[in-house]
């Protein structure tokens, strides 16, 4: 293709603008380089890997919880609470983990009303990882099981 052929009347003949306007220009007449299309295919490949990645960087703690609020039917099972233990005897565990841990621990239904005003710490705080907060929230609003929605997070979380 040749650019001459491209209509640039407005447009600098040079620069991002111009590469910008010619790329969206062959997208509009289905003319699509092999090289813009594998540029694409590896964009999508690396974004793909990334957010495996991130899964991957989840602690086993906040996975394990993930798994247990999962499975949840109006509290913990003994096993669950088991694992949950582990959790809070685990010096490795975060400090914002063992108090989730503790709550999901407390769970008949809904949350304890002494464990509420934690979890809201951690909902708050700036400094509690993403998923610890996305955890502390789906078990402040719980009510005798997660949500679908919660269920699609929980699922992302224990992977």
């Amino acid at each position: 293709m040749k650019i001459s052929s491209v209509p640039v009347s407005r447009l600098e003949r040079s620069g991002l603008c111009l590469d910008l306007y010619i790329l969206t220009w062959m997208i509009n007449r289905r003319e699509i380089p092999m090289t813009y299309r594998i540029a694409v295919a590896l964009v999508v490949l690396l974004l793909g890997s990334v957010a495996s990645m991130v899964n991957a960087a989840e602690s086993k703690a906040v996975q394990t919880m993930a798994g247990i609020l999962l499975h949840l039917q109006h509290y913990p099972t003994d096993a669950d609470k088991q694992s949950l233990k582990q959790i809070i005897e685990d010096k490795s565990a975060t400090k914002d983990e063992r108090t989730v841990a503790q709550a999901l621990m407390d769970v008949q239904h809904t949350v304890a009303a002494a464990d509420k005003p934690k979890l809201e710490a951690i909902v708050k705080s700036d400094k509690a990882s993403s998923s610890v907060k996305t955890l502390a929230e789906i078990i402040l609003k719980l009510s005798h099981m997660p949500s679908e929605s919660d269920k699609e997070k929980l699922k992302a979380l224990a992977s």
